[in-house]
């Protein structure tokens, strides 16, 4: 997934709330919404999530960046 890609995910995640519906949204799956989410994390060298297995909340940065 190239970036515009990657930041086509992230407002769909933070717009649903959750990896799983943004994937439905979407249409790819879960883990896919995971992975970009991770690599978009990586080339901005902060979180934007505190994930758990019951919870997704952003991060500041996260929050910042979702405002952008």
């Amino acid at each position: 997934m190239d970036s515009v890609s990657s930041l086509n995910v992230f407002v769909q995640v933070v717009d649903s709330g959750s990896f799983v519906a943004a994937a439905r949204v979407l249409g790819i799956s879960a883990s896919a919404v995971g992975k970009s989410i991770t690599r978009l994390e990586e080339r901005a060298s902060f979180r934007l999530f505190h994930r758990t297995s019951r919870s997704l909340r952003l991060t500041p940065e996260g929050a910042r960046f979702a405002a952008r």
